[in-house]
Order: C-alpha cells, then structure tokens, then sequence
C-alpha cells in the first residue's frame, strides 16, 4: 500500500543527468543581466515557485527523488526502507492567475541499502510482517492558485479533511540561485467516528532550488531545479501500528528531469518490477486525468 505521494514529496542519479542539473554558478568575470525577483510579492513568488516545482509550458516533466523513510519513537529514529519516488505532470493555464496541474507518481521501496524491491516489511515496533503493494499510478487535476495549493493533498478514503495550509512562495535569493519553499499540512479525521480509525496528520516540507536567470528569463519557460523534502507524518494504518506512539518521517533529495530516460535507472527498474504494464507508457496516464 503506498502512500498517497508522489512526492515530489523525493538518488543516486545515471552520469547522463549531470548535463541537466542546475546550470553552474556565474564566474566574478561575468556581466549578471537580470534583475532579482522580489520574494515579498505573491505574484513573482508564485512565478518562482511554479517555474522551480512545476513548468510554465505544458511539456510533460518528470521529478526523481531517493531518499528514506524513519520511524522516530521518543527521537530515536529506526530506519524502514529507502524510497525510489517518481512523478510526472504537465500544466496548463486557467484564467486569475490560477493553472492546473495534471500529474501521476510512482513510488517504490528496497530495504536499505539495497536495491531489490521491498515486498514484505518486518515491522521493528511490532514484530509483525507487513505486506507492501504497488498500486498501478493514476493521474489526477489540481489547481494551483496565488494563494498556494498542492496536487497531493487530496481526498483519503474513510477520511474527511479538517485542515489544510500550504506555504507556496517564501524564500530567499542567495547569490545566484533562487531558494523557494512548498509546504503542504494536513488534518484528516475519520469520516466514521466509530471506526476506531485515527486521525491522520500531514506534513510536507519541499524546499526548490533554481538559479535566479532562469526564473526572470521569460523565453525560459521550464528551467531544471533540485528538491530537498521532508516529511513528518502520522502513521499510516496499513502498518497496523496499533497503540505505538511515535512518528513517520522521510528525508529525500530530488532532481526535475524532462523525458522518462533521464529518470535514474534504479526507478526504472523497479517500475519495470513492479508495475511493468504502467512502466510500457506512463506518458499515457496524464491524459485519463
């Protein structure tokens, strides 16, 4: 059962991505010919934020992020297993500044340090064995708005949502790289007060990385950036946690990628494993949403 991320969300890139990285910093010797975005402002915040996290154009975009997943119990910290997350979207403007999102993910798990797919999990808390799934990814819509917004917030089943925030634009210039953060929070009680069910509680923390030329150059309409993201999570229920007290959290690096074969070799692999009819086109699944 994978969570509902794609996560952006979240390493160990091929050699081949390294010439779609961020491009290197300007030298002492060279002219800057841009004007520094003014982070205060909604509208060049949000500008930034969709150009480092999204696109501007409606090109289909791929983020890789590799990072590992914790248990963290009186601030003790067990590790679970490594993540191997991918995820794809394509945008298109809508009218008041707002624009849509399409995207799809795939997420996949090995035990640490290792690069086989993760199937059964021994829960250290428990003692028990838990069954991973991979579901086949689908796409969904969002919309994002100059107030903020997140594709991955969303709906849970047997859940309704109390509460939810996102911090989409604050950030800070430093030299020549725009740093630029995209946070989601989330409250979500059972919708069956009888259930037994708990409530379920979300933190997203994505920070962006792009450089500043790239975001006030219009004719650059889908520059590459990095991610840092963490999450602190309650636990989900399909690892039967019970009365355990503690949190789930997750600590990833991430690149944004432009076509399927610039996605690490190790997330292809898996998605191959895993999911190999969705792995033969997942161009495809962005136009069911």
């Amino acid at each position: 059962m994978i969570h509902r991320r794609a996560a952006l969300g979240m390493m160990g890139a091929a050699a081949s991505l390294v010439t779609v990285g961020c491009a290197p910093r300007a030298t002492q010797t060279e002219e800057r010919t841009w004007t520094p975005p003014d982070l205060s402002d909604k509208q060049q915040a949000g500008l930034a934020f969709r150009k480092l996290a999204y696109s501007m154009d409606e090109s289909i975009t791929f983020w890789w992020m590799r990072g590992t997943r914790y248990g963290v119990v009186d601030s003790v910290v067990t590790p679970f297993w490594d993540m191997y997350v991918g995820a794809w979207f394509r945008t298109r403007d809508l009218d008041d500044d707002a624009y849509e999102v399409k995207i799809a993910s795939a997420n996949f798990y090995t035990p640490p340090d290792s690069t086989e797919l993760l199937e059964v999990f021994r829960n250290p808390y428990t003692g028990k064995d838990v069954a991973i799934t991979y579901n086949p990814p689908r796409a969904w819509r969002t919309v994002m708005g100059p107030e903020g917004g997140s594709p991955f917030g969303g709906t849970m089943p047997g859940m309704t949502t109390t509460d939810q925030s996102s911090d989409k634009g604050s950030g800070y210039i430093d030299g020549e790289d725009v740093v630029i953060r995209g946070d989601m929070m989330l409250r979500a009680e059972p919708t069956d007060a009888g259930s037994g069910a708990r409530p379920f509680v979300v933190n997203d923390w994505s920070t962006y990385v792009g450089r500043v030329a790239d975001v006030v150059d219009p004719s650059v309409t889908n520059p590459p950036s990095v991610q840092y993201f963490t999450d602190i999570l309650t636990w989900p229920s399909w690892l039967e946690m019970g009365d355990q007290p503690g949190s789930y959290f997750s600590r990833c690096f991430g690149r944004k990628v432009f076509a399927y074969q610039q996605m690490p070799e190790q997330w292809r692999n898996l998605f191959a494993t895993a999911l190999p009819e969705a792995a033969q086109d997942p161009y495809s699944l962005l136009d069911d949403a």
